[in-house]
């Protein structure tokens, strides 16, 4: 029996020590949530740790703000206010040992239209990232609403939403889908997806990449050390990386297009149709499919080059230090 006691005792501390994590709770939500096979949250419990709906009677303010878990907010028709749910998901560890809920402040309440769901430390005002328990947030809220999003160590999804919107991690992912209006979204470690997106759009990360899909307006992006990759895009592209490439795909180009790079690629895309003043700045340029009666001037110095595309119209400005240039047009 002895044995069998030391045998049970080794097991308990192996677990301890690889701090495997053991679920608590997961999946559905008190008040009518929408099944969505494209949410990027994994939920860990049966039922919510806390739900509170808030009626509203103008366009709500949703603020939420957790340090160690997920954020989603997308809208659901069906309800008329706006439902936030908390689940909590518990990993245990030799080091880090298992702190009581008691020690931390968890806050829903509405002030007027203003809902805010945050989640703090009583002692140090936030949650540690090193803490034992996540705290993950599900926000159902009506389309038109404005947000101020923000974990440190979490992934954030944003979808079906209209309005002004400001996202911010600092390691975890950030999908936004199918919003309008004006969106900022910040990261230091993470990837950034933009898709279907119609508005002012500025997304900024330093060690992550930027995916942008089928966005209308202007769009602005900006990388330290990932790539950037625009498809099928409409309207206006800013982007700038340092060592990353660019990949930009165009349906329509509505002012202008700026890219740049250090030290990676830029291979661009352009509509058959309009004309362009292109100037660039590469080691090396590849206009492919481009005949000599498009091309109403050229002129190259070294590294710099001018190129004016059916006697111009759009600019285009493609720099990079130590790569090369590619543009080539659709054949639609």
């Amino acid at each position: 029996m002895k044995v069998f006691k030391s045998i049970s005792s080794l097991i308990v501390l192996f677990l301890l020590i690889t701090g495997i994590s053991r679920p608590v709770i997961a999946q559905q939500a008190a008040y009518s949530v929408v099944s969505k096979s494209s949410s990027t949250l994994e939920k860990t419990q049966d039922k919510p740790y806390k739900s509170e709906f808030f009626h509203v009677r103008g366009t709500p303010k949703v603020t939420v703000h957790t340090t160690t878990g997920n954020i989603e907010v997308f809208q659901n028709s069906e309800i008329d206010g706006v439902m936030v749910d908390l689940y909590l998901e518990r990993s245990f560890s030799l080091w880090s040992g298992r702190r009581s809920l008691d020690n931390y402040r968890i806050i829903l309440q509405q002030q007027g239209d203003h809902i805010i769901a945050s989640v703090e430390d009583k002692k140090s005002g936030s949650v540690s990232v090193n803490s034992d328990i996540k705290f993950h947030f599900v926000v159902q809220t009506p389309a038109n609403i404005s947000s101020n999003l923000r974990t440190l160590d979490g992934d954030i999804f944003l979808e079906n939403v209209e309005g002004y919107h400001y996202v911010q991690n600092q390691s975890g992912n950030v999908n936004i889908i199918n919003a309008s209006g004006e969106i900022r979204v910040v990261s230091t470690l993470g990837n950034i997806g933009l898709e279907n997106l119609n508005g002012n759009i500025w997304a900024k990360t330093v060690n992550g990449s930027v995916n942008v899909l089928s966005n209308s307006g202007e769009v602005r992006v900006r990388s330290v050390s990932g790539n950037i990759i625009a498809s099928d895009i409409n309207g206006t592209l800013v982007s700038a990386t340092t060592s990353g490439s660019i990949f930009a795909d165009f349906r329509n180009v509505s002012k202008a297009i700026y890219l740049e790079t250090v030290s990676g690629d830029i291979d661009l895309l352009l509509p058959r149709s309009d004309g362009y003043n292109i100037e660039g700045s590469a080691m090396s340029y590849d206009f492919v499919g481009f005949d000599d009666e498009i091309i109403s001037e050229r002129h190259q110095n070294h590294r710099q080059l001018n190129v004016v595309i059916r006697e111009g119209g759009l600019p285009v400005h493609v720099t990079t230090m130590s790569g090369r240039v590619r543009v080539a047009e659709s054949q639609e």
